[in-house]
């Protein structure tokens, strides 16, 4: 008979609930502040997709990033005391201050953040570097954690799961290249298990 598929899905948190002052424009120099608004933020009350919620019933192991709205978000899909933390899935963190007193919608200044932290080669913790490195490592523990439980949910965050897949592919791990970023999307990698993992 054959030998199950490892998988892992990697999964983006729901909606958060953001209070109305995080919706209203800022300048560059406020997107500290305000992201650390959001982070604080859990999420709204909504049910995950069947299919996400299916995953996590049949999955050995649910892990989640240590941000708020990524815990709720996976007390969603499994009991809150059978999550797995785990501070490396956390979303990729923002600068300080961008040097702009222009006022635009967060969601603007969210991409004029990251366009501008892919085009940093520095190995800072928002830099293209750091981030495809700390990609690198969390794809290696989901691989452990598949090894161990076949079968891993990881609920984690928009921009860095796209690291993510991209780290799981070069490690072997097949499945889209393109990571969908809506408010409780998710996509899966297979693998077949190596000899050790097999009893």
């Amino acid at each position: 008979m054959a030998t199950p598929h490892l998988r892992i899905v990697l999964a983006r948190h729901g909606r958060p609930d953001l209070p109305a002052e995080a919706r209203r424009k800022i300048s560059g120099r406020d997107i500290g502040r305000w992201y650390r608004s959001y982070n604080e933020s859990g999420i709204v009350a909504a049910e995950p997709p069947e299919c996400l919620r299916d995953a996590a019933r049949g999955a050995g192991c649910v892990v989640a990033s240590d941000l708020r709205r990524a815990i709720e978000s996976a007390a969603r899909l499994t009991p809150a005391d059978s999550i797995r933390v785990e501070m490396s899935l956390r979303e990729v963190g923002f600068p300080e201050s961008l040097d702009s007193s222009l006022r635009l919608s967060p969601n603007l200044w969210v991409f004029i953040a990251r366009a501008t932290q892919m085009l940093d080669r520095h190995d800072d913790e928002g830099g293209r570097v750091a981030v495809r490195a700390r990609a690198a490592v969390v794809a290696g523990t989901l691989a452990r954690l598949a090894g161990d439980h076949r079968s891993v949910v990881a609920v984690g965050h928009g921009w860095f799961n796209r690291f993510v897949a991209r780290e799981l592919r070069r490690q072997g791990w097949h499945g889209p290249r393109v990571v969908p970023s809506g408010y409780w999307s998710s996509v899966t990698y297979e693998r077949q298990p190596d000899r050790a993992t097999v009893a």
